[in-house]
């Protein structure tokens, strides 16, 4: 089903964008610094699990500091 541009919410879209970069790139260099082997699958699980979690930190703080609605 095609919906019309005026119900999509670019919003959510971007906000995620924008959470993901941060939290992929702090997620990998904490996993990859913390981990005691950078050539194992350890530290990429690691990695994993720290983008998603501070993906989702980011993307809420990112809500509470802008506005929900624009101007």
């Amino acid at each position: 089903m095609i919906y019309p541009m005026g119900s999509v919410d670019m919003r959510w879209f971007v906000r995620g964008l924008i959470s993901v970069i941060p939290g992929f790139f702090v997620g990998f260099s904490v996993a990859f610094g913390v981990t005691p082997d950078p050539t194992g699958l350890f530290p990429i699980v690691v990695g994993l699990i720290l983008t998603v979690a501070l993906t989702t930190v980011f993307y809420v703080g990112i809500d509470k500091v802008t506005p929900t609605e624009p101007e």
